[in-house]
């Protein structure tokens, strides 16, 4: 056996059935500790164990191999350190545990399956898995494009240059043409963390010229609604220096996890916190109270000087064109921080090992819900 990497093998064969005795064969494997996937044709494997699977041929010791899936290729992946530098430690977010009710199998995807997913060594399987997880959908994207325009607007604003609507629109169009043109043309199969794909391109379903034009105007219509709204018209009329924060990746410590958040817009003002959000699909009033209250436990370690500072959650919901208030007092903080613990503990509790960050598939289950389902990108893994 060749070493090609720190889990890549090359090797030459020979056969010790009647059909293959004595010819030889030049084949790759990835081996994981005492476990070896032995590449075949079409994405399937054969899979050993280099301890226990040696059986005594008519010619001495023969590796008895079991045929194997993409699928348990994963789940051998996901119980063993990664290699590199870089390690999936484990954290928390909103985002996350959302992901995790949502489907328990789609978040042992995307969490665990696609780990190292980006290394051109990395075995196929796993380099489709982070393919997939990085795919958005149409309704997804929509949200993103009217989070990043409207976040430009706010960095300018926060620098002293407000921008023109129709110059942030012209900066719409011309970024969602670069999205679609990236995935039209598969091109996001080169860096998909970096470049848009659409998974109805990637699954060919619908994305009609006209479903695509309905979607930009949608876009559009929750910018400019953004921008002449009297919210916009009162943060122009504050001072730069009130902005805290806007829509910067952060993290701070609960339960002695990392925690990420990434809050749209934080503002100080007369001795006031005030928290924003940006929702461009229907409100759910409970999940933007915990989500905002997440920002607040982020703020109250951030800014330890605003200790006591009231804390004001605002959420827009630029469909309805209309704002969501209300107070994050230290009992409603101390509620989300006890929330999050819970789904620290339970999400590690899930865990071969929580040190270590490793999981094994059969502890996150698929769903039963097929309408979830219909709309997941992983759903090629489960065959659905």
């Amino acid at each position: 056996m060749q070493p090609l990497d720190e889990r890549n093998l090359a090797f030459e064969t020979i056969g010790a059935s009647e059909a293959s005795l004595g010819m030889t064969r030049h084949m790759r494997a990835i081996q994981y500790g005492e476990e070896i996937f032995i590449e075949q044709r079409q994405g399937s494997y054969w899979h050993a164990h280099l301890d226990r699977d040696w059986i005594e041929g008519e010619r001495g010791p023969v590796l008895n191999c079991q045929a194997a899936t993409s699928l348990d290729l994963l789940a051998t992946h996901t119980r063993h350190p990664a290699v590199g530098d870089l390690k999936n430690e484990f954290s928390w977010s909103y985002s996350r545990a959302t992901r995790y009710d949502r489907c328990p199998r789609a978040y042992y995807y995307h969490y665990y399956a696609a780990w190292e997913g980006w290394r051109k060594e990395a075995p196929q399987p796993v380099q489709q898995v982070y393919l997939l997880k990085n795919l958005t959908n149409l309704t997804l994207w929509v949200g993103t494009i009217v989070h990043e325009t409207i976040k430009f607007a706010l960095a300018r604003l926060k620098a002293g240059q407000p921008v023109a609507q129709d110059d942030l629109i012209k900066q719409m169009y011309r970024r969602a043409q670069t999205d679609f043109d990236d995935s039209y043309s598969s091109r996001y199969r080169q860096n998909p963390q970096q470049l848009t794909g659409f998974q109805e391109h990637y699954y060919q379903t619908d994305l009609s010229k006209t479903t695509w034009q309905t979607a930009l105007v949608k876009a559009e219509g929750y910018i400019r609604t953004f921008i002449n709204s009297a919210l916009y018209a009162r943060l122009q009329s504050q001072p730069a220096a009130s902005f805290l924060n806007v829509e910067t990746l952060q993290s701070f410590s609960i339960a002695d996890t990392k925690v990420w958040v990434q809050m749209d817009l934080a503002r100080y003002e007369d001795n006031t916190i005030y928290l924003y959000g940006w929702k461009t699909g229907q409100i759910d009033e409970v999940a933007v109270r915990q989500q905002l209250g997440i920002y607040g436990l982020y703020v109250r370690q951030a800014w330890p000087e605003w200790a006591t500072a009231p804390i004001r959650g605002i959420v827009f919901a630029l469909a309805e064109d209309k704002l969501v208030e209300f107070d994050l007092d230290e009992a409603a903080l101390q509620a989300t921080q006890a929330t999050i613990e819970t789904s620290i503990a339970q999400l590690k509790r899930l865990l071969i090992d929580s040190e270590t960050n490793l999981a094994e598939m059969r502890r996150f289950p698929m769903i039963d819900n097929l309408q979830i389902c219909r709309g997941c990108q992983f759903r090629e893994l489960c065959g659905r």
